[in-house]
């Protein structure tokens, strides 16, 4: 059984658990500026955790998807 942990996000704690999961695809995004410039982006998901409502169930969205809190990496960068 999964370990349920307090996470505080903005200024509300709320109950999660962490999900394990698999690197499926990581690809740089390439944008080209106007100017001649390249600004390339990556980010790295370092921990996925499901929010839980105060019963222990999986919170959703209105949409019916799953409440999911994402610790990420952003790498930038820039060239002329």
């Amino acid at each position: 059984m999964a370990k349920v942990i307090r996470l505080k996000i903005g200024d509300q704690e709320h109950s999660a658990i962490e999900q394990p999961f698999e690197i499926a695809k990581e690809d740089w995004n390439e944008y080209r500026l106007l100017d001649g410039g390249t600004v390339r982006v990556l980010t790295n998901v370092q921990k996925i955790f499901r929010i839980l409502d105060d019963a222990g169930k999986p919170v959703t969205t209105a949409e019916g998807e799953p409440f999911l809190f994402v610790r990420h990496v952003t790498q930038v960068v820039a060239s002329e």
